[in-house]
């Protein structure tokens, strides 16, 4: 994966509109929609329109290779999510340098409540 370039200082920061996200990743803005509703990625919203981080952008380029040359379809993506981190599931040449994957492929609580037997308040 190449470098952001300078002029991106946060690659969190939602800049790309669906379009032209759709555009760099040669799919159609329903195909985005999808993985949305999924739940594979949540882009950012201004009003009605989504918007993409650059690491959004490197998030879906991971997705799409692992439909295309792993042969792993959403809902397989979707329940492998849950338990291991992408680079578990299929590495990539630049994981090492990878600014996407902090956020997106670590499992994720459902909510926040504790569980039996889990820490207790220190009694005073």
């Amino acid at each position: 994966m190449a470098p952001l370039p300078k002029e991106i200082n946060n690659p969190e920061m939602p800049l790309f509109p669906i379009g032209i996200v759709a555009e760099l990743l040669q799919v159609t803005d329903q195909t985005l929609r999808v993985y949305e509703k999924c739940g594979i990625i949540k882009p950012s919203r201004r009003n009605k329109d989504r918007y993409y981080s650059a690491n959004d952008i490197v998030w879906l380029k991971c997705i799409r290779r692992f439909m295309k040359e792993d042969g792993i379809n959403l809902k397989g993506i979707e329940k492998l999510m849950q338990f291991v981190p992408c680079y578990e599931i299929s590495p990539c040449e630049d994981c090492a340098h990878c600014t996407a994957h902090v956020k997106r492929c670590l499992p994720q609580p459902k909510n926040s409540r504790r569980f039996p037997g889990g820490p207790s308040k220190k009694m005073t």
